[in-house]
């Protein structure tokens, strides 16, 4: 996986355990940085429609995914991170038993669960990321540093560096409950150089702001300047909330600090807005979108060549709705432009939805978005698949059209 460049300086809610806890995982295999799947699975489009189903297909093994994060690479193609996916495993030879072995073994599993994968999009065609065997599937990113269930990495988001290389920025993170996303706790920020051409990892390290503030949640680079935004990621086992439900930090879930580094640049000091000016400080780094109302906000922010544009879940599991703001500098001031309907696979006391996400788009009206699915008591299903949507750029549409067709 290479050395690190810097030295470190320093729920999903219960039920999901449900699910969780029921997975088994083998014994560490070789990481080999190769693709999962021997040959691509297609679509006839890569429309919204069409990339609703793309988990239907289960691409190299791959059932349900969620935190879909799509960062478009140089060559054309786009690179899709994501948080836990669940993998099919290839059937296992029946255990043999004769009489007086004692009870039989219990059946071999059938899922595991990778805490992240890549998938690259080549034209309408998708490939896995993964390391390990498919017996033994093992996480894209810091596959041996990871504990399943214990202690793992979390892609956010990625950009290009000045030199040429992808880095994806990584949240650390640790499980101090009894199961699995019971009192989860995010450590560090960890960040990964991957070449863009082959996406072999060429190196693991931390970059200059390694803290649990997490700047790198969403990233975003205008002409000038690479933006960093953090968010606390704490959604298991902290406040109680909405229905007895130890979730989000309340504390910390609804802020989304800025921090900056010249275009690119991402292993100089970073800048963090403090309200009034860029400084150095870390301490001094306020919140930038509006927090009145929205609790928890889990916040992607995009330039879009003459704008800032930020999509957020507001509430992430507990929510209903997506807030679309726009600002014409990173820091803001963000005014809401749209609002859209979040509505989850199936009724909302049994199936919930969470961090909505910007997909790479092309001219047009309309942007196009994506959004995680689950079912509350966190059985494994088809509901647990991304689902894709358009959203009105701003200005796209006169007030009235998008009060007609979003939430106003």
């Amino acid at each position: 996986m290479g050395s690190d460049r810097r030295t470190s300086r320093g729920t999903r809610s219960l039920v999901v355990a449900a699910l969780i806890a029921g997975l088994l995982f083998g014994a560490c295999g070789r990481a080999d940085d190769r693709l999962a799947s021997g040959s691509p699975t297609c679509l006839s489009d890569v429309g919204p429609a069409q990339l609703s189903t793309l988990f239907d297909r289960e691409p190299g093994g791959v059932i349900a995914a969620d935190y879909q994060r799509a960062v478009p690479l140089p060559d054309g193609r786009v690179l899709w991170l994501y948080q836990d996916a669940t993998i099919r495993l290839p059937p296992s030879p029946a255990p043999t038993t004769t009489v007086g072995d004692g009870p039989p073994a219990p059946p071999p599993p059938t899922e595991q669960l990778l805490h992240n994968i890549g998938i690259v999009q080549t034209g309408t065609c998708f490939e896995v990321l993964r390391n390990g065997t498919a017996a033994d599937p093992l996480p894209w990113l810091f596959p041996t540093a990871t504990i399943p269930h214990g202690h793992w990495f979390w892609p956010l988001d990625a950009t290009l560096g000045s030199d040429g290389t992808l880095y994806v920025f990584v949240a650390e993170v640790t499980e101090r409950g009894p199961l699995y996303l019971s009192a989860t706790v995010p450590i560090a920020t960890r960040i990964v150089g991957v070449d863009p051409v082959t996406l072999k990892v060429v190196f693991t390290g931390s970059p200059p702001n390694d803290s649990t503030s997490l700047y790198g949640f969403s990233i975003t680079s205008d002409t000038r300047w690479t933006y960093l935004y953090g968010q606390c990621h704490r959604q298991f086992g902290w406040d109680p909330g909405r229905f007895g439900i130890p979730a989000h930090d309340l504390s910390c879930a609804a802020s989304v600090p800025v921090a900056r580094v010249p275009r690119g640049h991402l292993f100089d000091q970073p800048e963090y807005w403090d309200g009034q000016r860029w400084q150095h400080d870390p301490d001094r780094a306020v919140a930038v979108i509006p927090t009145v109302g929205r609790a928890v906000n889990p916040s992607q922010i995009r330039w879009t060549g003459g704008e800032f544009v930020s999509i957020t879940k507001v509430g992430d599991w507990f929510g209903s709705t997506i807030y679309l703001d726009r600002a014409p500098a990173a820091q803001g001031p963000w005014t809401n432009y749209a609002r859209l309907p979040a509505t989850p696979k199936c009724a909302r006391t049994v199936c919930n939805t969470y961090f909505a996400s910007w997909v790479p788009w092309n001219a047009g009206t309309d942007f196009v978005i994506g959004l995680s699915h689950n079912r509350w008591d966190g059985r494994l299903s088809a509901v647990n698949r991304p689902s894709f949507m358009t959203a009105p750029r701003p200005g796209a549409h006169g007030f009235a059209l998008r009060c007609a067709i979003v939430d106003c």
